[in-house]
């Protein structure tokens, strides 16, 4: 189809942007939580991001060592280190979000206003036409990405 083409090389160039700032896609999902919610236990986080203490572990001293992401220990419970987002995480993921508007800008080019509208009305009503079949009957949204979403990889 199509709009999956659309669809694959935009996540192409949203990667290959990733990975210039040395960073997988949970990676930079864990900067936008840490930056929105502020500091949270390596715990919380994981849970936050649907993923296993393990992994978390693992993508933590990464970018730790980056110097994306600052360990603290918790004022009130010296048991519990919070996991903050850095100064440089938050130039990272300044620098991901200028690129995402801009990647969103060359998508839209020669498309006036009008046909952006109608090509956001026609996807509203595939996604309509999607939800009436019989086993995403009862769920919201969330509930049908996560059941849809692809099988995660180990991390390597």
């Amino acid at each position: 189809m199509l709009i999956q083409q659309v669809a694959h090389l935009a996540k192409y160039q949203t990667l290959k942007e990733m990975e210039s700032c040395g960073l997988k896609p949970n990676q930079a999902g864990i900067l936008v939580v840490l930056r929105s919610e502020g500091g949270l236990s390596q715990k919380e986080l994981a849970k936050r991001m649907g993923v296993t203490p393990p992994s978390m572990t693992a993508a933590l001293k990464k970018m730790e060592k980056q110097g994306y992401v600052l360990r603290e220990q918790d004022e009130k419970d010296q048991r519990i280190t919070r996991i903050r987002i850095s100064d440089q995480g938050i130039e990272c993921l300044n620098g991901l979000q200028h690129m995402m508007r801009n990647l969103e800008k060359r998508l839209y080019e020669g498309i006036s206003a009008e046909e952006r509208q109608e090509m956001k009305e026609t996807l509203l009503k595939m996604r309509e036409n999607v939800l009436r079949y019989k086993e995403f009957q009862g769920m919201d949204m969330c509930e049908i990405m996560e059941k849809t979403r692809p099988p995660k990889m180990p991390e390597t």
